[in-house]
């Protein structure tokens, strides 16, 4: 599983492109029309969540490395506070990314269960990428905590 803040994004919007066969601005397209995929709107909408959980991880985390500056020492208490925001950050930005996870799982699962939709037409079967779900079983969870 990529660690990064816009490689946990990618992976998910490339996981999400890849179950709908849509890009990401066309599934929003899609929602705001009425013609939603099965799916596809509880995706857009943890995606949304995952995104800024993210953001708030990125910004927790840069607050903590100017706090904590360029002297390696012992922590101070406004430190250490920083240090724990961090750390709630990433609980927090791994829940939806292990909910969003389950549920593109699911979707993909009933997808090969039932087979093409007849208004795909001569669209092949989704099939899950399976290098990185390989990766991402791989790893333990769908979002190990890691930052930049």
């Amino acid at each position: 599983m990529p660690d990064g803040e816009q490689d946990v994004l990618e992976f998910f919007a490339q996981t999400i492109e890849t179950t709908f066969q849509r890009t990401l601005p066309d599934l929003t397209r899609d929602h705001d029309q009425g013609h939603s995929r099965p799916g596809a709107t509880e995706a857009l909408r943890w995606y949304g969540r995952l995104s800024a959980e993210q953001d708030r991880l990125s910004q927790a985390e840069d607050e903590l490395v100017v706090a904590l500056g360029a002297e390696p020492g012992e922590l101070n208490p406004r430190q250490w506070e920083l240090a724990h925001r961090v750390n709630t950050a990433v609980v927090e930005r791994d829940v939806p990314a292990v909910i969003l996870k389950a549920l593109l799982d699911t979707v993909m699962a009933d997808m090969a269960e039932r087979g093409p939709r007849p208004n795909m037409g001569g669209a092949r079967r989704i099939q899950a990428p399976a290098v990185a779900v390989a990766q991402l079983r791989g790893t333990g969870s769908a979002v190990q905590g890691r930052s930049r």
